[in-house]
Formats: structure tokens, sequence, C-alpha cells
């Protein structure tokens, strides 16, 4: 990882519902979400396009869920040549169950790595100039709670599973 600070996420006024007790910005299927200096000027910017709880596997090697449940994120975006960094979608992200508690497991498990093709993945890396799509299995406990993605250590975004 680079020396430089990492950019602090930006809050999309229109289409977050405020922030969370634990210090990240919620958001809803179809909300922005991204590094720039503001939303209108995003260098990374991505869309959760829907959220599927217990979908079906279609990898060749695809095992039950370790943890009870699969979440399956579908994700498209893109960043700008001028962004700097680049963006980490497996290990970053968390569970919360419906009554508060944070999952100690691993969502990242084998089980949800088999679930999908490669090719219906999203890249775990996302650098500057690329346009993505893709889909991310996480193995949660619980058939609802909150999903977080935090690539910074100091807030991310967390959206509701199942979205309401």
């Amino acid at each position: 990882m680079p020396d430089t600070p990492s950019p602090e996420p930006t809050e999309d006024q229109a289409s977050t519902t405020g922030t969370s007790p634990r210090g990240n910005l919620i958001k809803r299927v179809g909300d922005v979400f991204g590094f720039g200096d503001s939303i209108d000027a995003l260098d990374a910017s991505f869309v959760v396009t829907s959220i599927t709880v217990d979908p079906g596997c279609t990898g060749e090697f695809a095992e039950s869920p370790e943890n009870g449940h699969f979440v399956k994120i579908d994700i498209e975006g893109e960043t700008t040549p001028a962004f700097s960094e680049q963006m980490y979608f497996n290990g970053t992200w968390k569970v919360i169950a419906e009554n508060g508690t944070t999952f100690n497991g691993d969502p990242n498990s084998m089980a949800a790595w088999s679930c999908l093709t490669d090719a219906e993945m999203i890249p775990s890396v996302v650098g500057p100039g690329e346009r993505v799509a893709g889909s991310m299995v996480l193995d949660v406990p619980t058939a609802s709670g909150v999903i977080v993605l935090d690539m910074t250590g100091q807030g991310g975004w967390e959206w509701e599973y199942p979205q309401p």
C-alpha cells in the first residue's frame, strides 16, 4: 500500500440515510459509494446493484455455507485514471447480525469463494482507469443483518440484508 493517506469515503447526500452508530455511511441498493473530493467528483465510483440472501451457487466446486447463509452482493463501478489507490474487495467485509452482534468469524470463507465462477466474481483488486462488474459472496451466520465494507479502517459503508 502507498504511504499516502487513504481518501475518506464520500457521502452522497441524495441517497444515503445517514451514519450508523458504527460510523459507516448507510447505503441502499442503487446508492453510489466511492472515494473522491465530493460525490460529483469521485475518482472511484461504485454501486451495489443487488443483494441476494442464499443465492444459487454456480461454481464448479461450490459447497454449502460454513457459517449458515450466503449473501451475494452485485457491484459495478469504475475508477478514473487519476485514482491513485487500489480498491480491495476481498477481506474488507464484516457482518453484523440483526441484534447488533458483530460476527467473529470470517465471511470470506472457502465456501464463499467457491460459490461463483471466476467470470461472475468482481475482481479482488481494482486500480486506476478500470471499469468492473461482478459479485462478491459472503458466508454469514444469519439470514438478515448488516454487511459492512470498510477499505480504510476509518469507516466505510454498510447495507442491510435482505434489502427492505
